[in-house]
Formats: C-alpha cells, structure tokens, sequence
C-alpha cells in the first residue's frame, strides 16, 4: 500500500489549498488577537521576513531538492512530464516541513511571539507559489504578471535548466539560473480551470 500519492483527485487537490488557506486565516487571527501595538509593528516585521524567506526556500528547494535530490529528483520529473497533471507534495509532507522547520526552530528561539508571524509568513509566500503555479500551468490570463511567470517557467520546462523561482525570478538573477526570454508560448496546453474556493 502507498503511503505517498503525488497526483492528487481534484478534491484532494482544491482540499489541500483550503486546508493551507485555513491554517494561514487562524495564524493570521491568533497575531492580530494577541499583544500589544508594539508585538503588531514586530509581527508585521516577523510576516515580512517570513515571506522574504519563502522566496528563497522556493528557489532553494526547487534547483536543489527537486532538481538535484533523489527520489525528489525522480518525483519532480513527473511534473516536468506531465506538467497539467495535479501533482504536488502531500499535505502531511508539506505540513510536517513546515512546522518542523520552520515553526518548531522559530518557536524554540523566539517563542509564539516569533513562530506564528514568521509561520504565517511563510505560509502566505508558499500559498501563493502554491496558487501561481497552478494558475500558470491551468489559466488563461491576460495579466501581464501572470504572463511573464508562464513565459519563464515555460522555459524552466524545457530542454535549458534555469528559471527556478515561480513566484519571483529575484533568485534567479541573483544566482545567474535567469535565462533569455524569448516570445514564446507556453509548451503545456492551458486548460480552463475554475478557480479556488474562496
């Protein structure tokens, strides 16, 4: 019996997103409820750096984990060759990284006052990874933002490695992976997908 599926249901899929949207309104409740105006200016500052970080744990994890990584390597792959198909981490996996990697350390070193707002941070930066990347791979949009994203990560699919950041391509051009755009269309047919549940 397998314990790790990849390819979610669609109900698994829009299941996992709302959980993730869940967990970041109850964060989000917890700081705003709790502490002084002073702990709001630094939770605000503990959100921002949170996601700051996310965007480099994006990057991180995607040219070296799942790029560079077995069996990652192997379970990315099947994205790269099916890149429409709902594949992505297991809730628990996910959930478990990010509390044991993220909350457990924050909170050790800093307390709740810390590992919330740093959490909720994170959370918000993977959320919307989570959510431009299906965007790119399912949408259509006429967005110049959303564009630009599809044309690099059209390029990251193809046969020339680079473009690992989805959400920003800040690391890319810090870390030289940012490759030349070329007017392209994306190598993946975009399918019309409702979107999210709110």
């Amino acid at each position: 019996m397998r314990l790790i599926f990849l390819e979610h249901s669609r109900t698994a899929y829009w299941v996992d997103m709302l959980l993730y949207c869940l967990v970041i309104v109850a964060l989000g409740g917890f700081v705003s409820l709790s502490g002084s105006a002073m702990r709001h200016s630094q939770s605000l500052a503990w959100i921002g750096l949170g996601l700051c970080a996310w965007t480099l744990l994006e990057y991180v994890l995607h040219r070296f984990v799942l790029h560079g990584m077995p069996p990652f390597r192997g379970w990315h792959a099947l994205h790269h060759a099916r890149p429409t198909a709902l594949i992505c981490t297991p809730t628990f996996v996910s959930g478990a990284l990010f509390a044991g990697l993220v909350f457990a350390p924050a909170w050790a070193l800093g307390g709740l006052e810390a590992a919330c707002p740093l959490t909720l941070g994170v959370l918000m930066g993977y959320q919307l990874y989570s959510f431009t990347h299906h965007a790119i791979h399912h949408w259509r949009s006429d967005n110049a933002w959303l564009l630009r994203r599809k044309r690099q990560h059209s390029l990251h699919h193809g046969e020339q490695p680079g473009f690992y950041g989805v959400t920003s391509a800040l690391w890319d051009h810090v870390f030289r992976t940012a490759r030349p755009i070329r007017t392209q269309k994306p190598s993946w047919p975009a399918q019309s997908v409702s979107p999210p549940p709110s």
